[in-house]
């Protein structure tokens, strides 16, 4: 969900809930990362390059616009809590450093964009999280880019609660309510930089 929609939250997370659940292959995007370029992220250690995310992106199709070629990675060290972890505040750009990913968090929004968090250790001791992320693209009824790969998406901030759930093998972001902006796009000029209201929420168990 984004700051133009005019959703509830509560049909979002019902209709996010299902559309995970469902496992309707008509609503899978069929599209690798291979063909339609996306950038897969890298942090600033050897240790924490990120893995190859192209199968789990394959699954969820973008309601509105395309997959952005480039997934964004932000970082914090600021949380609280044990199996429920809550990481809130403004983000630093780029991963953060360590010697482990020792775990890992999906979530989806309603119009497909994608959430992967990864909590990141030295040893035993839990040092931050990596917040990588998957947006589709936005345009105005008339056709100009409000989210576009040629409009950088800085300045990310909000709070997100995760949850280990051990049934899985991945944890789950049970919600995040999380904003950053998306700056002026040098083909537009005159728009300025607009402001991206996301919401995440948890999905079942998927393979990736």
């Amino acid at each position: 969900m984004k700051t133009h929609s005019l959703k509830k939250v509560a049909i979002f997370t019902l209709a996010a809930t299902l559309f995970w659940s469902c496992g309707d292959d008509k609503k899978k995007n069929t599209v690798s990362s291979t063909t339609n370029g996306v950038t897969l992220p890298s942090t600033n250690t050897p240790q924490l390059s990120a893995g190859n995310y192209s199968n789990l992106l394959s699954q969820i199709n973008c309601r509105s616009g395309n997959r952005l070629s480039n997934i964004y990675t932000f970082s914090s060290s600021s949380f609280s809590g044990n199996s429920q972890t809550t990481i809130q505040g403004t983000f630093n750009a780029g991963g953060i450093g360590g010697t482990t990913v020792a775990r890992e968090y999906i979530g989806v929004g309603y119009y497909g964009d994608v959430m992967i968090v990864q909590k990141v250790t030295n040893g035993s001791q839990v040092i931050g999280y990596n917040v990588l992320l998957s947006m589709c693209s936005m345009n105005s009824s008339s056709g100009a880019p409000y989210i576009s790969d040629s409009r950088q998406l800085t300045n990310f901030a909000g709070k997100i609660v995760l949850d280990d759930e051990v049934s899985c093998g991945h944890g789950m972001v049970d919600s995040s309510q999380t904003t950053m902006q998306s700056q002026v796009d040098p083909n537009y000029p005159y728009l300025p930089v607009f402001k991206v209201d996301t919401w995440f929420t948890k999905v079942g168990c998927v393979s990736y």
